[in-house]
This record gives C-alpha cells, sequence and structure tokens, in this order.
C-alpha cells in the first residue's frame, strides 16, 4: 500500500471525528486488497483481514476521547463477480456499528449553511 498518514495517527483522531478517519482508512484498505489480482482470493481475503484487524487496533490504541474501538471487530467477506473482479465487503462489530450509524445520524441533522 501506498505510504500516507493514517486517521489513527492524525493529532485530531478524537470523539466522534475519529470514526470518520477510520471510515475513510478502512476505503483505502479494502480499495487496495480488492485491487489485487483475484487468482488467490482466499490469499488477499487473509491479507485484507490482517490490515484490517492492524487497523482497528491501531484505532482503540490510538484514538482518544472515543471508546467506539474497545472489544470491537471487523470481518472481511469477498466474492468475485461476474467478470472476475474481486469484491471486498467488511462486516462490522455491533457495537462499532452502532457508534458509526449514530455518527451517520449525527451528520445528516447537521444543516449546511
Amino acid at each position: 500500500m501506498t505510504t500516507k498518514q493514517w486517521g489513527y495517527e492524525r493529532a485530531d483522531c478524537r470523539g466522534s471525528y475519529a470514526l470518520s478517519l477510520f471510515l475513510d482508512d478502512m476505503d483505502v484498505l479494502i480499495t487496495h486488497y480488492a485491487s489485487q489480482t483475484p487468482e488467490q482470493p482466499e490469499t488477499v481475503l487473509f491479507q485484507a483481514q490482517a490490515a484490517a484487524n492492524k487497523l482497528l487496533q491501531a484505532y482503540e490504541k490510538n484514538a482518544r476521547n472515543t471508546s467506539a474501538f474497545v472489544n470491537q471487530f471487523i470481518e472481511i467477506k469477498s466474492t468475485v463477480d461476474a467478470e472476475g473482479k474481486l469484491l471486498l465487503v467488511p462486516i462490522f462489530s455491533s457495537g462499532l456499528k452502532q457508534k458509526l450509524i449514530a455518527l451517520l445520524k449525527r451528520s445528516n441533522e447537521t444543516s449546511m449553511h
């Protein structure tokens, strides 16, 4: 993967904003592994799962003013579509999903000026 600053490395990785950063990082991770050649999808799935586990652990350790990542997990599911493209989908644990839904509700309630 390309070198970039991950959200958990940022000084503003705190509270609800940490969840936003986490979603951005998950998108980068999924996009990267889904772009791999699906000749061995089991290997790519294993690598993507390991990377997702490490990412979640990094957020649990580094995100401040939030407990959203504590004792949570992500399960990566995969399939190959009709065109032979690998598709990866992160399945979030219920606690993490609830925090993400709450974030989405708050963002929908925020009025744009």
